[in-house]
């Protein structure tokens, strides 16, 4: 998505803060709410999920799921995303800060896990009846994602019996528009079983600001020896491939990189499949 929507969400769009009844009525704030936008158009707004927040009393935080069209300058897009209100009793809120850590709630938060998220076709590395399974959403151009990922790539193909790895691609397109060929480049190496080429895109030395891709695919095969053609990353199969990808980041409220989910869990730490590591 580019910058000009990437930020899209109800706080975005809204103010933040009103009172609340029933379900009904938080439906009716959110109708309400991004009907003053001018250049929404509302499709349909639902609530796809009510969850605990654990440690605090009197409050859910409730997915809501929304359909709208929006327009900015001459464009119009339909748009499907989901985001997060914190409701309680009386009150309805986009942001809720817990006063003891000073932590965002919304990082507390995880909706249910979607039951074809451990799908063969991600298993990058591991026994897929391992008893620990990791999801993993990533951009190879993302900093910290470079720091990360090779050593987690690592523990998990040193010991396949116990973690298996399952790769989503979370290309930030806005903060560096490279990585939306690499990811390409990523799909078709992992299903010719080219497992290697997926790893050296976390060491690709390349101008992440770079749109040519005739350019970045020669800068691939100057960096890793694998060649590809503008047509070969751009199969069918592939823009389905990233469209799931993309789904699953909506559904699990994933919008930076890397993020972790450790056996259904997310692993803020990013460090529990350490423990399951061979110690030399």
């Amino acid at each position: 998505m580019s910058s000009m929507w990437k930020s899209l969400s109800i706080i975005a769009i809204a103010s933040s803060l009103a009172f609340a009844g029933g379900d009904s009525d938080v439906i009716d704030y959110v109708k309400k709410k991004l009907g003053h936008n001018p250049n929404v158009k509302i499709n349909s707004v639902k609530i796809e999920d009510k969850l605990p927040i654990p440690g605090i009393k009197g409050w859910s935080a409730y997915v809501m799921g929304l359909d709208i069209n929006l327009t900015r300058g001459k464009q119009t897009r339909r748009i499907n995303f989901e985001d997060i209100l914190f409701v309680s009793k009386q009150l309805i809120t986009s942001e809720l800060v817990d006063r003891k850590s000073g932590h965002d709630v919304r990082s507390m938060i995880q909706p249910k896990m979607p039951s074809d998220i451990y799908d063969q076709s991600h298993l990058l590395y591991g026994n897929p009846n391992a008893p620990h399974k990791i999801i993993l959403f990533s951009d190879p151009l993302c900093p910290f994602c470079r720091m990360y990922v090779p050593g987690l790539l690592q523990g998990v193909k040193t010991n396949p019996d116990k973690m298996a790895l399952y790769y989503y691609h979370l290309p930030l397109e806005a903060l560096h528009p490279t990585s939306m060929t690499l990811v390409r480049v990523m799909e078709l190496a992992q299903k010719e079983g080219r497992y290697d080429i997926v790893e050296k895109m976390y060491q690709i030395k390349i101008d992440p600001q770079l749109k040519d891709e005739k350019k970045i695919l020669a800068i691939v095969a100057k960096e890793t020896g694998y060649k590809v053609t503008p047509e070969q990353i751009h199969q069918p199969w592939i823009d389905k491939k990233l469209g799931k990808d993309r789904i699953m980041a909506r559904k699990l409220l994933v919008t930076g990189t890397p993020t972790v989910f450790f056996d259904g869990k997310k692993d803020v730490t990013r460090e529990k499949y350490k423990k399951f590591t061979t110690k030399k």
